[in-house]
């Protein structure tokens, strides 16, 4: 949800390119994980369609994997597709207030950006304790002695993924505050 281009520029003419930060490092390389998650979920969904038509024996684990990589890919990808404005958003009427009023539309961003940390702040402290009752408790998925898939790995993911989100939401609130008060070049 950042504000758009001024009107005096050119829409066909690229961005200039963007200079890498430690942070955008670390949403690309989660964002890059979620996506060889997607990659082994797609096999275990056709290696378990393949044994139940060739085999007549389904891949025991399949549905508890998918059932706790769907949430970890979420939250894996989610930070860098904040940080990428790709999350999907309805910001009609504050984009057609950021044409006339810039500033104050930037302002409004910033907010949305705070509420944004703030929600992502109240996952990751509800989710907190689940993993750690989660790893002590050495609680697992699946059918005890055919698959045990534990589930404190997931539950990490959820927190680390949240814990970054709230980061990127930070950031992209000074970056909106400075525009809508006219602090720096942002």
């Amino acid at each position: 949800m950042s504000s758009p281009a001024p009107e005096g520029e050119a829409a066909d003419r690229p961005p200039p390119p963007r200079r890498q930060s430690w942070f955008g490092t670390i949403t690309i390389a989660l964002n890059a994980i979620g996506t060889v998650l997607i990659l082994l979920m797609a096999i275990a969904v056709n290696l378990d369609i393949f044994g139940r038509e060739l085999f007549n024996q389904p891949v025991p684990g399949v549905t508890e994997f998918l059932g706790l990589s769907i949430v970890a890919v979420v939250f894996l990808q989610m930070a860098n597709t904040l940080r990428e404005d790709r999350h999907v958003s309805n910001d009609l009427i504050l984009a057609a207030i950021a044409r006339k009023r810039p500033r104050f539309a930037a302002f409004f961003y910033g907010l949305f950006h705070l509420i944004g940390a703030a929600l992502m702040a109240f996952i990751a402290r509800y989710v907190f304790p689940i993993f750690l009752e989660n790893y002590a408790g050495d609680y697992y998925k699946g059918t005890a002695g055919m698959i045990e898939i534990p589930v404190w790995p997931f539950m990490l993911i959820v927190l680390i993924g949240a814990v970054v989100t709230i980061g990127q939401y930070l950031i992209l609130a000074v970056r909106e505050f400075a525009r809508a008060f006219g602090i720096g070049r942002a």
